[in-house]
């Protein structure tokens, strides 16, 4: 081993364990995602005869949120439905992990209260039994027992933690000021109303208004806006670009105004129980969710199907998916499809309707779960962030539970908010677990020196293309009516149809795609659910 690298491996610790007797070895691999079998579709790789069709209803291709609430819609027709997914799991980017001593997200680890217009995904709550009925102003009530306990969040803010995302007591007056300012234009355009009528923000994001005042702020970036408005300290531009690393994988100069104003405006529900608490949380995060509509959807559900080609013949739709347990090559026939999947993949598959596809750029994410022991921060909240950090910081997947315990997971998560993000995913995916590891461990170093001695697994994910990253122009010149029907038989259904990396928005744009293809199947699904 050269010098330069062996004081960089000892520096980072990983050397340690086989040079330092007595040090404590921790396990740990890359888990996903699936980039690599991907890519066969990408690079046209040859693959073995078609084998003869299986049939089903409806085939749908892909098992993230949209996918599953299309099963779950089409499901209660009483409908054969067949779930296609590349992954060795369900659930996209809000996949869950149960292999530790509590389950835990890889990926979206909570649900803001939704709106009364989230119609789909209050419908699943009270399924659920989350959602417990409605106060006289029609606001939701939900379940206190999923709503996040206190201590909810907290902020390593130079060298020491503090409640909440903003230290007023470590801030200067005058920042302190701005930040309050930021809020107050936060409120103006959560009650902000267009010349149309409708919210200036809303979720689902097809319900926000077409004011053209309003559209005008997709021309500009989020760190133009700030400029233009004043908005200048260094610890707002920070919680600015917090929040839209954290939901939109970007950085403020990379992402839409519209988008940016879009995260702090658009949830409209206030009322006391949610004043300690707007996030519905559970241990595994948004997978009890993608859980929970597979398991009512009655779908049969495939995983480690890489679907490669897409035939339309007279009623019916067919789809050639590759098996990459077994290397078999087969055919799945349908009266209707759905493909649940990105505009770049939907495009490889329907090419004819590739002018009628968005281009979205997706940000690439490196998501961390620790397993550790509980006694190395007593202190922990349900949210982690740091102010210093390369990554946002941490959630605590058993934040919830009532019995203490001893052991823990933490969720680690890192954006690639840059404009290359080709480089990025490139980096991410030819990286080592020991690199990345490396990177996780480095940047939770300052807050807890300690980590390293209580750490026994650290499992990474690495998403290449975890989000859509809304960049200015994204809405489109015709915002928001992006049409669900790739064909008579065929429907899209995808978070990169707006561009907004939502469970709401998912969960819509999966249960619209179903409804779409009542009339090619001759099938009456009553009411929408939207």
């Amino acid at each position: 081993m050269q010098r330069r690298a062996f004081l960089t491996a000892v520096g980072s610790g990983w050397l340690l364990d086989g040079v330092l007797p007595g040090r404590r070895a921790i396990a740990g691999r890359v888990v996903g995602a699936s980039m690599q079998a991907g890519h066969r579709l990408r690079d046209g790789a040859a693959l073995p005869a078609v084998e003869p069709s299986e049939r089903a209803d409806v085939v749908i291709v892909g098992g993230g949120v949209s996918g599953l609430a299309a099963a779950w819609r089409l499901g209660a027709a009483g409908l054969d439905v067949r779930v296609l997914e590349l992954e060795p799991f369900l659930g996209g980017t809000s996949a869950a992990g149960r292999d530790g001593v509590v389950p835990y997200p890889w990926g979206a680890h909570y649900l803001a209260a939704p709106n009364p217009g989230a119609r789909a995904a209050l419908r699943l709550l009270e399924e659920l039994g989350v959602l417990r009925g409605w106060d006289a102003a029609g606001n939701p009530r939900f379940d206190p027992r999923v709503l996040c306990h206190a201590p909810d969040e907290r902020l390593f803010y130079r060298g020491a933690w503090h409640a909440g995302l903003v230290p007023a007591d470590a801030l200067e007056p005058a920042e302190l000021a701005e930040v309050e300012r930021f809020h107050a234009v936060e409120r103006a355009l959560s009650e902000r109303v267009g010349r149309d009528g409708r919210a200036a923000f809303q979720i689902p994001v097809s319900d926000s208004s077409r004011d053209p005042e309003l559209l005008a702020l997709d021309t500009m970036t989020m760190a133009e806006w700030l400029e233009r408005e004043g908005f200048r300290s260094p610890f707002l531009r920070w919680y600015v670009r917090y929040a839209l690393l954290d939901d939109f994988g970007g950085e403020p100069s990379q992402v839409s105004a519209w988008a940016g104003l879009h995260y702090f405006a658009s949830r409209k529900v206030r009322t006391p129980e949610l004043e300690g608490s707007h996030f519905l949380v559970w241990p595994e995060g948004n997978g009890f969710l993608v859980e929970a509509m597979a398991r009512r959807s009655g779908a049969r559900l495939q995983t480690g199907a890489l679907v490669h080609a897409v035939h339309q013949g007279p009623g019916e739709v067919a789809v050639d998916w590759l098996d990459l347990a077994s290397g078999r090559n087969r055919r799945l026939a349908g009266r209707a499809l759905v493909l649940a999947v990105p505009a770049f993949v939907c495009r490889r598959l329907v090419p004819e309707a590739a002018p009628r596809l968005p281009s979205r750029v997706a940000s690439p994410w490196l998501v961390a779960n620790l397993h550790v022991e509980r006694p190395f921060d007593p202190d922990l909240a349900w949210d982690s962030v740091l102010h210093e950090g390369a990554g946002l910081g941490y959630v605590d997947a058993g934040h919830q539970r009532t019995a203490p315990s001893d052991r823990t997971v933490l969720t680690y998560y890192r954006a690639w908010g840059g404009a290359d993000v080709s480089a990025a995913r490139t980096r991410l995916a030819s990286a080592a677990w020991p690199e990345l590891a490396d990177l996780v461990l480095a940047d939770l170093t300052a807050p807890h020196p300690d980590l390293r001695e209580e750490l026994a697994r650290m499992d990474l994910m690495v998403w290449g293309h975890a989000m859509p990253r809304p960049v200015p122009g994204f809405l489109g010149a015709q915002p928001f009516d992006t049409e669900p029907r790739l064909g008579e038989r065929i429907a899209w259904a995808h978070v990169d149809q707006t561009g907004m990396a939502l469970f709401e928005e998912a969960q819509a744009r999966g249960v619209r795609a179903a409804e779409a293809l009542a009339a090619p199947l001759s099938l009456d699904l009553g009411p929408t659910w939207l």
